[in-house]
């Protein structure tokens, strides 16, 4: 009963992301033909924040459904952290942390998912601290012509998202202590009013891409 449980929710997945390849295929089909990978679902939407620079190379080479069901398979059971076990947690916490992400975070003409502050909130999970502050930035303006302008600031609203290291995933946090060791991450975000910009901490999302991959 289990395998059959867990055979049938893959197969929902599948049918999921090749609905959505084909609604994006038929949008763009009149402009220029593009093969069943083409690029779409899986490497347009939020998934593409997990996807490793080799697997956004071999999605784009995909020709046929066929490859591209093969490939979507193999993309979920590398994420996949007890294949024993019926579902995938990995792909239901992701697609839960996506949900929340558009809720709270959308931007004019883009999903809240797709977002800076989603990105992160879909790699990382919401952060156990977050800080709000003001930054003073430098700005220029120009002035008459010939004249020096006038050094002058602006305050920046801040956002900055803490995660202890011992928090956050084994794999995530073994990786981080080889490669940048420290007992919190930070994450800084330039908030304006209409869209929020990562300044600082993007490696740690990369890194959470990769350390998601299981070994």
């Amino acid at each position: 009963m289990a395998e059959r449980n867990r055979a049938g929710w893959q197969g929902a997945v599948v049918i999921l992301f090749l609905v959505l390849w084909l609604a994006v295929a038929c949008q763009s089909a009149a402009a220029k033909p593009s093969p069943p990978g083409g690029g779409a679902g899986l490497s347009d939407g939020p998934t593409r924040w997990l996807m490793l620079p080799e697997e956004s190379k071999r999605f784009r080479r995909l020709d046929t459904t066929r490859e591209a069901v093969g490939f979507i398979e193999d993309f979920w059971r590398r994420r996949d952290p007890d294949p024993a076990t019926p579902g995938n947690e990995f792909a239901r916490t992701f697609y839960e942390r996506v949900e929340a992400a558009d809720h709270l975070y959308p931007e004019e003409g883009t999903r809240g998912s797709m977002t800076d502050r989603g990105r992160a909130l879909v790699l990382l999970g919401p952060p156990p601290t977050l800080r709000a502050s003001q930054r003073r930035i430098p700005i220029w303006e120009p002035g008459k012509p010939g004249a020096r302008a006038p050094a002058q600031t602006r305050s920046l609203q801040v956002e900055t998202w803490v995660y202890p290291v011992a928090d956050l995933p084994p794999e995530l946090a073994a990786l981080i202590a080889e490669e940048d060791p420290k007992p919190q991450i930070e994450l800084v975000f330039a908030v304006e009013p209409k869209n929020a910009k990562i300044l600082e901490g993007e490696k740690y999302l990369e890194m959470a891409a990769r350390a998601a991959v299981r070994r």
